[in-house]
């Protein structure tokens, strides 16, 4: 655990001074318990589906919040009105979603360094920011093009904030498309939000930003979102190294290096869409070209 524990601490650290930690858990006590071990700070472990933070004696030491989540599972509604009173006060959040024991050991990080990660996402980032216009294409039948003129490109590196939410693992760099110039085909071969990897590619039309084709199977899947899940939402590129296979886990899967993934549903404020839902479908093998023509590690 000697790779987790540095990168923790690279993570909280860089965002600014650590003067106390809450490890909150919806369901994962045990886990939750081996993270604060790991960290060199004052830390203490919460269930935050049971208990308040802000009712605790010692809140207002508290700098940086690591969650330790399931979004899927009961009680995450209430960890979210938690998150929101937290960075009321300023904390800084590190997410880390869906989680088992395995990305504990020092083969799940691989040699990724948050540092390095963070200086080359910067880079890319503002290469990124003078792109035009973006074309994906795959093997398998994907076909999209789409406008990003003067949309926000984020760099999602790890590192703790005050104006966004770090995950663990990180590694992607993330806009929302112009949503009326948004047309194509997508061919979803990846994992879908939070874990469901489909049997076979799903195949998904769009006309300015609108899903307007879909399987029988992914239009159950998203049909408890309806009518706001069907405008596009996000694009993003992974470039994290250390993944390459598929773990069934969205928050690490959409970071693989050489992946992009889109999401249907809240744009988190960066388009037009804002809804409580918000759906990532990772494409595995993209090629990737812009205009202006940029150089992108990976692709």
């Amino acid at each position: 655990m000697n790779v987790l524990r540095q990168n923790l601490i690279i993570s909280l650290n860089e965002g600014g001074p650590v003067t106390g930690v809450a490890v909150c858990y919806q369901s994962n006590q045990e886990l939750a318990e081996t993270i604060a071990q790991l960290l060199p700070y004052q830390a203490q472990v919460i269930n935050t589906r049971t208990t308040s933070l802000a009712e605790l004696e010692w809140c207002d030491q508290v700098s940086h919040v690591i969650e330790v989540y399931e979004p899927d599972k009961p009680g995450y509604e209430k960890c979210k009105l938690e998150r929101m009173g937290m960075l009321q006060r300023g904390c800084r959040i590190l997410s880390l979603f869906d989680w088992q024991k395995s990305y504990l050991t020092d083969t799940f990080w691989g040699k990724t360094d948050y540092r390095e990660l963070a200086l080359k996402l910067a880079q890319i980032k503002k290469a990124l920011e003078g792109v035009d216009t973006i074309h994906i294409t795959s093997a398998l039948g994907t076909d999209i093009s789409f406008g990003v003129t003067g949309r926000q490109w984020i760099a999602a590196d790890g590192i703790c904030s005050s104006n966004h939410l770090a995950q663990m693992p990180d590694g992607e760099i993330y806009t929302c498309p112009i949503e009326e110039s948004f047309n194509g085909v997508l061919v979803i071969d990846g994992t879908i939000t939070r874990s469901w990897l489909p049997a076979k590619p799903q195949r998904l039309v769009f006309e300015q930003g609108r899903l307007k084709e879909c399987s029988s199977e992914f239009r159950s899947y998203i049909a408890p979102f309806e009518p706001e899940i069907n405008l596009i939402g996000e694009f993003a590129l992974g470039f994290n190294p250390a993944y390459r296979q598929s773990m069934h886990n969205i928050s690490v899967d959409e970071k693989a290096a050489g992946t992009v993934h889109f999401a249907l549903g809240d744009s988190y404020n960066l388009g037009i869409n804002q809804c409580n839902c918000h759906v990532d479908m990772i494409i595995r093998h993209p090629r990737v070209s812009t205009f202006p023509a940029i150089e992108l590690p990976y692709f």
